[in-house]
C-alpha cells in the first residue's frame, strides 16, 4: 500500500494529507535478532516467540512509518497489529487512529477511530478499510479547523472506493452547522474523485405575503456531466413550492459534442394572500416558472443556444426566487441553430410565448443564411448577403389588450395576425484608404421584402429598399514619454478616431402603417443601426436618409503585465434621421472611462435630449480595488423616461484571510427614499474543496403588492482540486 495516491472522500473532499516524522525520543531497546526495523523502549514474545511485542515502537519498512504504544508483529505472515495512540505515515498519508492493522499479505490496512488530513480541514472515521486498493470507510465526518461538536461539518455514513472501476459511492451525506444537521442526501456516486459533486443553497427568512420560509436549491451529481436535484420550499402562508432542477455540461470532454445547460422549475398551490399583479389581475393559486438556457457546439461546427422562462403571473420570481430575476428578460423560448455552410452561415430562429400576458412577436420558425462580407471575384469590391424565410406571428395580450385600442395603436392591427416573410438584401463595398489616417468606405445595396398578409386582412405586400451611402472613418495618434510611478503611468498614448455614416434609402417610407411589424421596441439606451442590411426589420425602416457622426477618444499606457493600459476612453455619438414625417436628431449619447491607476476605476454613461435639459439617462459608477484584498463600486442610476428611477448601489468585498471573505451589497431608492435590497455575509473558503456562503438580506419591493421580506441564506460549494 504504501505509495499509493490516496482518495478523495465525501465526494471531491479531498485528503490532502500531510507526511510526519517521529520526534526524537530517549535512548531505544536494541531490536531482536531478525525483527525488522523496529524500535522499542522494551520488547516481550507470545506465541513461542513468533509474535514479538514493542512497547512505545515504531517500525519503518519501505517508507512507510507504524509507530504506538503497543506494537504487534506476526513473524509468520509479517502482520503488523498497532493500538494506542497511533501513527501510520507514507510520502502521501497520515493516520491517527486508536488501532491499525496492517497485512502484507493481503495488502489491507484497518484502522478505527481514525483521523487524518491537515489544517483547514480535517477527516475522522469510525472505520477504515483499505483492501488492494479499494477504500471503505464508515461513519466519516469532514471537520472545518479541529472537531468540535458545534463546529461546521459533513458527517457520512459510508464512503466506498472501487479501484478497478474508479467509482466513490457515499451513503448518508449529511451537511451540519453549528452541529444541527441542515440536509440530507440518501445516496450518491460518481466515477473518480474529480469534478464538484454537489451544489446546495439554502435562503430562510420572512415576507408579509408568503410568511416565514425557508427556500432550498440543491443539485448531485450523476456522472462525469449531469446533475440532477431539485427545489424544495415551504411558506408558512402560501404552503410547499417544489420542483426539478437539471445542469448538464460535457465541455470538460474537448471533443465530440458538446453541451453546456440548465433548468429549474417550481410550482405552488399559493395559499396566501393574492395581489394583483401589474395588469389588474389576480394569479390563479396554482403559481409555477421554468428557468433555463442551452448551448452546444458540434465537432463540425454546428452551434446551438436557448433560452426559457416560463412564469404563471409576473410577480412569481419577485414573491418566490428574487434572487433569480437578474438572470432573466421577457417571458419566452428562444432556440437558435447556425451551421457554416459555402462560407457563410445557416441558421433556424425558433421565438415563442410562454405566458398570456407578454407581448411577444413569435417567429415560428424563421431561416436565415447569411454570406458575410467577401471578395468579389479578383476585384477590391467586397459582396454582403442575406436571405430569410419566416413565419411571424403576434397576438393580442395584457401587456397590449384589444380594449381601448392599445394593441391597434402600437401594432397597426385590429387583431391578432399572422404572415409568412420572405426578405433578402445584397450589398457591396469598397473600402478606400486614401492617406495614411483616413479611409473611405462606399456602400450601395438593395433589400426587398415579402409578406404573405398584411395588416387588417390586407393582401400579399412587398417593399423595396435601396441604400447608397459611405462610412468615413479617420485616426489621428500622438504619445508623450510623460512618467507618473505613483499612477502606473510609463508613457502615454492617445488615439482620435472620428466616424461619419450616411446612407439614402429610397422607398424606405413605402407602405407606413400596413405591413406587420416583427421588431419595433429599440432600446434607447443604444442608437439605432445605420446600415440598411443591419436593421431587423423593413417594416420598420422608414428613414429616408440617415446620419451618425461621432468619436472615440482613447488615451493608453504602457503596463508591464498586460503590455498595454487603458487609462482614459471617451465616446460621444449622435444621428440626424429624415422620413415623411420631416428631419429629427437623436439623442446624443456619451459614455466615458478613466482609470488613472489599476486601483481605480471612474465611469460615466449619458444620454442627452435633443435640444438640451436634464439627461433622460445617467449611470454613474466608482471602483476602488487593492489587488485581491478588497473591492468596493458605488453606482447611481438616474432615469427620466417613462418610468423616473433614481437607484444608488453599493457592493463591496474584503478579504480578511486565506479563508474568510466579508461582503456586502446595498440598493437605495431615492425615489422611495429607502433602501430596498441590504445583504451582509460571510464567504469562507475550507481547504481547496469547500465554499460557504452565510449572508443576511433584507428586500424590500417598491412595486405594488411586493412588500417586505427578511431573510438568511447560505450557499454550499465543493470545488474540484
Amino acid at each position: 500500500m504504501p505509495g499509493r495516491r490516496f482518495w478523495i472522500l465525501a465526494a471531491s473532499l479531498a485528503l490532502t494529507l500531510a507526511t510526519s516524522a517521529a520526534e526524537p525520543g530517549a535512548p531505544r531497546a536494541k531490536s531482536p535478532a531478525g525483527l525488522p526495523n523496529i524500535e522499542a523502549d522494551s520488547y516481550a514474545s507470545e506465541e513461542g516467540g513468533k509474535v514479538i511485542i514493542g512497547r512505545n515502537a515504531k517500525l519503518e519498512s519501505n517508507g512507510a512509518l507504524l509507530q504506538a504504544k503497543l506494537l504487534r508483529f506476526d513473524t509468520r505472515n509479517g502482520q503488523v497489529i498497532a493500538e494506542g495512540a497511533v501513527v501510520y505515515a507514507t510520502n502521501s498519508l497520515r493516520i491517527l487512529a486508536d488501532k491499525v492493522t496492517v497485512d502484507p499479505v493481503t495488502d489491507t490496512i484497518h484502522a478505527t477511530h481514525a483521523r487524518f488530513g491537515r489544517a483547514p480541514v480535517y477527516f475522522t472515521a469510525e472505520d477504515l478499510l483499505i483492501v488492494k486498493g479499494d477504500k471503505t470507510m464508515k461513519g466519516v465526518r469532514m471537520w472545518n479547523s479541529e472537531p468540535a461538536a458545534a463546529g461546521m461539518h459533513l458527517g457520512i455514513r459510508e464512503v466506498v472506493y472501487t479501484e478497478k472501476e474508479d467509482w466513490l459511492s457515499l451513503r448518508g451525506v449529511t451537511p451540519h452547522l453549528a452541529g444541527l444537521p441542515f440536509f440530507y442526501l440518501p445516496a450518491y456516486g460518481q466515477e473518480g474523485y474529480s469534478d464538484i459533486p454537489y451544489d446546495l443553497y439554502l435562503n430562510m427568512g420572512s415576507t408579509d405575503n408568503q410568511g416565514s420560509y425557508l427556500r432550498s436549491y440543491f443539485l448531485a451529481r450523476q456522472n462525469s456531466a449531469l446533475w440532477v436535484g431539485g427545489l424544495l420550499d415551504y411558506y408558512t402562508k402560501s404552503g410547499f413550492l417544489w420542483g426539478p432542477a437539471i445542469r448538464f455540461d460535457n465541455t470538460k470532454q474537448g471533443k465530440g459534442t458538446l453541451w453546456k445547460g440548465n433548468l429549474q422549475a417550481g410550482y405552488i398551490d399559493d395559499q396566501g394572500g393574492l395581489d394583483t399583479d401589474v395588469y389588474g389581475r389576480i394569479p390563479g393559486r396554482g403559481r409555477n416558472f421554468a428557468l433555463g438556457e442551452i448551448h452546444g457546439r458540434t465537432a463540425d461546427g454546428m452551434e446551438i443556444a436557448g433560452a426559457l422562462l416560463a412564469t404563471s403571473d409576473p410577480h412569481f420570481l419577485r414573491d418566490f426566487r428574487p434572487n433569480l430575476i437578474g438572470r432573466t428578460g421577457n417571458p419566452q423560448a428562444t432556440l437558435e441553430v447556425a451551421q457554416p455552410l459555402a462560407g457563410g452561415y445557416l441558421s433556424a430562429n425558433l421565438t415563442a410565448k410562454t405566458d398570456n400576458y407578454q407581448d411577444i412577436v413569435q417567429k415560428l420558425p424563421e431561416l436565415r443564411f447569411d454570406l458575410p462580407a467577401l471578395a468579389l471575384g479578383e476585384s477590391d469590391w467586397k459582396q454582403r448577403c442575406f436571405v430569410t424565410l419566416g413565419y411571424l406571428s403576434e397576438r393580442p395580450s395584457a401587456d397590449l389588450p384589444l380594449a381601448g385600442g392599445v394593441f391597434q395603436s402600437a401594432t397597426g392591427s385590429t387583431d391578432a395576425w399572422s404572415t409568412a416573410r420572405l426578405d433578402a438584401y445584397y450589398g457591396v463595398t469598397r473600402p478606400l484608404v486614401l492617406n495614411d489616417w483616413l479611409t473611405f468606405k462606399p456602400v450601395a445595396g438593395v433589400r426587398t421584402t415579402g409578406w404573405s398578409a398584411g395588416l387588417n386582412n390586407a393582401g400579399t405586400s412587398s417593399k423595396v429598399i435601396g441604400q447608397v451611402g459611405f462610412d468615413l472613418d479617420a485616426l489621428v495618434t500622438g504619445s508623450w514619454n510623460l512618467q507618473a510611478a505613483h499612477w502606473g503611468i510609463d508613457g502615454l498614448r492617445h488615439s482620435f478616431r472620428p466616424t461619419l455614416q450616411y446612407r439614402y434609402m429610397p422607398g424606405a417610407d413605402r407602405f407606413i402603417g400596413t405591413l406587420p411589424m416583427s421588431e419595433r421596441a429599440i432600446s434607447a439606451s443604444a442608437l439605432e443601426e445605420v446600415d440598411l442590411a443591419d436593421r431587423l426589420d423593413a417594416a420598420a425602416t422608414t428613414d429616408t436618409q440617415v446620419a451618425r457622426f461621432g468619436f472615440r477618444n482613447t488615451l493608453e499606457t504602457r503596463d508591464a503585465n498586460a503590455g498595454t493600459r487603458e487609462v482614459l476612453r471617451a465616446d460621444i455619438f449622435t444621428d440626424w434621421r429624415q422620413d415623411l414625417m420631416g428631419s429629427t436628431r437623436s439623442d446624443v449619447h456619451t459614455a466615458l472611462r478613466l482609470t488613472p491607476a489599476p486601483w481605480l476605476s471612474i465611469e460615466s454613461a449619458i444620454r442627452l435630449p435633443d435640444g438640451g435639459g436634464a439627461p433622460l439617462e445617467s449611470l454613474q459608477s466608482l471602483t476602488l480595488r487593492s489587488g485581491d484584498f478588497w473591492r468596493t463600486s458605488f453606482n447611481w442610476v438616474e432615469l427620466r423616461q417613462v418610468t423616473n428611477a433614481r437607484q444608488f448601489i453599493w457592493d463591496g468585498r474584503v478579504t480578511l484571510n486565506s479563508v474568510y471573505s466579508l461582503v456586502a451589497q446595498m440598493n437605495y431608492d431615492a425615489l422611495a427614499r429607502q433602501a430596498t435590497y441590504e445583504s451582509i455575509g460571510i464567504v469562507q473558503r475550507i481547504g481547496n474543496s469547500w465554499e460557504l456562503e452565510y449572508a443576511i438580506d433584507q428586500r424590500l419591493t417598491t412595486l405594488g403588492g411586493g412588500g417586505r421580506s427578511l431573510g438568511f441564506h447560505l450557499r454550499a460549494r465543493l470545488f474540484k482540486f
